[in-house]
């Protein structure tokens, strides 16, 4: 079974569905991709057989983020004549895209996000609300929105506390600095690095493999998970 949206694409094969971030090269997340991401989840909620979850993005890069002039316009109101519409415009929207990641998060399978390439700003905090995150040697983490005088806005900040620190969460915010794929493995933000070009292919592996087991535990999944 496929699914195949502009932004992105779904496949579902032997109980693993594969969401693939589908605007190459960079698979930025535009205002068009949260909607049809959205529009997935109501799908998948209905989806009979689903046993896990995995998503990477189309060619070399997960996703760059969110595309910034979309981002810009919506923070300086270009829908909304007055400040207080502006605000609560760009509320709403951010506050549906924190329940679009938020699925991911609560649904009761495992779900993994195969990381290549650029993983920044709004694609991190997706991944940050997947279960499992695989990525390449070659990965790229950043959080960089207060380089445009932003703050990152659909939970990443309180994810990444949980990881990794307040102290250490801090400093990521607000130098908006990237960081590298060891870095990110001491940062508890992935859980293991692989070769580049088997990341997606072993992180399916890993979804196939553990997806009738995964109520019985998370402890011992991270257990499994180390020798994989």
């Amino acid at each position: 079974m496929t699914l195949q949206f502009n932004t992105l694409s779904f496949d579902f094969s032997a109980g693993i569905g594969h969401i693939v971030i589908n605007q190459p090269p960079s698979n930025m997340m535009t205002v068009e991709f949260f909607l049809e991401l959205g529009q997935l989840i109501e799908k998948l909620k209905k989806l009979q057989g689903l046993k896990s979850i995995v998503i990477s993005g189309q060619g070399r890069h997960f996703s760059s983020g969110a595309q910034l002039d979309e981002l810009l316009n919506l923070a300086n109101g270009e829908h909304s004549p007055t400040q207080n519409e502006r605000a609560n415009f760009l509320r709403d929207f951010l506050k549906r895209n924190f329940e679009t990641f938020l699925f991911f998060e609560k649904v009761n399978i495992p779900v993994i996000s195969a990381i290549r390439g650029a993983c920044l700003g709004s694609a991190l905090e997706f991944a940050l609300f997947t279960h499992y995150r695989f990525c390449g040697e070659d990965a790229v983490f950043g959080l960089p929105e207060t380089t445009f005088n932003l703050l990152p806005g659909i939970g990443g900040i309180s994810r990444v506390a949980l990881l990794s620190g307040k102290s250490r969460t801090l400093e990521l915010v607000l130098r908006g600095n990237t960081f590298s794929a060891e870095e990110a493995l001491k940062l508890n933000i992935v859980d293991k690095i692989l070769p580049r070009k088997k990341v997606v292919e072993m992180a399916i592996d890993f979804a196939g493999s553990i997806m009738n087991d995964y109520r019985k535990g998370k402890e011992k999944l991270f257990i499994h998970k180390k020798s994989f």
